[in-house]
């Protein structure tokens, strides 16, 4: 099957040209001698197409100015296929200057140059943003966990190192080059995200806008992860004259409208085991509107080929109306000797085993209250260190590893009073930077606290020191002093 890419224009039409790649040279070949045969009314004109080239052409950017070459390259890094660097990561002077507006003083007044803690501070500043930002965007429809991926997608932009903007103005900027669906900031005005209806489009604004001045500052770009959004906008459509347009917030209303219209499944917890798809079935056929019924199962470790229930299943009605009535009646209904417990499931059948792990996950690292902090600045103090975790809780301990003279090894150890804190401070602090380093934080290995692991740690050490004593006896000699030349000559 060939690949065909029709590229078009700013308002979506096609340009009149397009390109096709068989998976068969002699594919490309019988295609090419049809030139000139007609298509829908007009002659067509087929030409071999180059191979497309990848990377820089070193030589040729060798040939331009030194601030040429370097731009280009960095517009090449920020366009490439994987991330390299923190996909959330802010200018600090964008974040101080969002922050001193909303405290209303100035930069100077909000960093003393002779207060030790200005970095304490930036970095403080730095997680509020960015967590600021994380709740904005989960409330408009972006997906925050697609950041930890490291694919790009095709159709957004991150775009950073904005300051005193709106979105309508970022929308101007960037709807010269296609449509946009729509632009997503935070109130901070720090960073934003634009998506554009064609991947085309996107990648044309990219490299048009990428490193471009913009009001006081430089633009800084980022292809933004691929599965960004949670929703999905349809483009605006060309409609007749006097016809008013949809705006992209009655189609966000209209798509998450749909969204629920197509929630009419239901989600069955603390069945019994002993309940099968047919007892389930049995329960609920007698409800208006029931479709299908299932008892999620599991495969018994003991008994080859046969299956174990796993306490839930979910039932299926065909609209939203009917699913509401049918859990507003089953639920806390008593179905073998087990009272039910029935919730609305709007994302299908992995809903309620993803929420499943969650849990364990949760229950795993309930006890967990001492995290690691690596990629520290060697310069970094242990008050500095404490200032700004003890921010996010109760600090009971803090303990940084030194080298034989003295200096930092790069990370440290902070244990607090509760789990929950630890893992405030860890969900807070995982995207800062102290003194332009990345803080990475995760939770640190459990200390060994059975007693009869100690017990058998101290018989080895022991049975190694009497093996070391028993050998020193074999040879005959144990520590000897030994002096190297003569002290007579020593004295002369």
């Amino acid at each position: 099957m060939p690949q065909v890419n029709l590229p078009l224009d700013k308002q979506g039409k096609s340009k009149g040209f397009a390109m096709v790649q068989f998976e068969e040279p002699s594919s490309a070949l019988a295609a090419f001698q049809t030139d000139g045969s007609t298509f829908q009314g007009r002659i067509i004109h087929i030409l071999p197409g180059a191979a497309k080239r990848e990377g820089l052409d070193e030589y040729a950017i060798s040939k331009l100015p030194l601030k040429k070459q370097q731009l280009l390259r960095k517009k090449a890094e920020a366009a490439s296929s994987s991330f390299t660097w923190n996909s959330l990561f802010m200018s600090q002077d964008a974040v101080n200057t969002a922050i001193a507006e909303r405290l209303g003083v100035s930069k100077h007044e909000l960093l003393d140059p002779t207060d030790a803690s200005a970095a304490v501070k930036q970095a403080v500043a730095e997680t509020t943003v960015i967590q600021e930002a994380k709740s904005y965007f989960a409330a408009n429809g972006v997906n925050i966990e697609a950041f930890k991926s490291q694919q790009r997608g095709d159709t957004s932009i991150l775009v950073k190192n904005i300051r005193n903007t709106s979105i309508e103005e970022l929308r101007q900027l960037f709807e010269e080059h296609g449509t946009v669906l729509r632009v997503v900031m935070p109130p901070s005005g720090t960073i934003a995200i634009v998506q554009f209806a064609q991947p085309t489009q996107c990648r044309t604004a990219f490299a048009r806008k990428a490193y471009s001045r913009f009001k006081d500052s430089v633009l800084f770009l980022e292809k933004g992860p691929k599965g960004l959004f949670v929703d999905k906008v349809a483009p605006p459509v060309d409609r007749p004259a006097g016809v008013q347009k949809t705006s992209v917030a009655e189609l966000l209303a209209r798509d998450d409208a749909e969204d629920q219209a197509e929630a009419s499944s239901l989600y069955v917890r603390n069945l019994n085991f002993s309940t099968t798809t047919d007892g389930l079935t049995d329960a609920f056929k007698s409800l208006d509107g029931f479709v299908s019924a299932k008892v999620k199962t599991k495969t018994d470790p003991k008994r080859p080929g046969e299956v174990l229930s796993m306490g839930f299943g979910f039932c299926a009605f065909r609209t939203k109306e009917q699913a509401q009535a049918a859990q507003r009646v089953m639920d806390g209904f008593v179905l073998d000797a087990h009272k039910l417990g029935v919730k609305a499931s709007h994302r299908g059948g992995d809903a309620a085993e993803e929420q499943r792990k969650q849990d364990l996950a949760k229950k795993a690292s309930g006890l967990r209250t001492k995290l690691v902090i690596k990629n520290l600045p060697f310069e970094t103090s242990k008050q500095e260190i404490r200032a700004l975790f003890s921010t996010y809780g109760k600090l009971i301990a803090l303990r940084i590893p030194k080298k034989f003279n003295h200096t930092s090894r790069g990370f440290a150890f902070a244990e607090f009073s509760t789990a929950k804190e630890a893992l405030n401070a860890m969900n807070s602090l995982k995207d800062t930077h102290l003194l332009g380093r990345r803080l990475v934080i995760d939770f640190a290995e459990a200390d060994e606290v059975d007693p009869e692991e100690q017990i058998k740690a101290m018989e080895k050490k022991m049975r190694g020191q009497a093996n070391k004593v028993a050998l020193q006896q074999l040879t005959g000699r144990g520590r000897t002093k030994v002096n190297i030349g003569n002290e007579d000559e020593d004295e002369a």
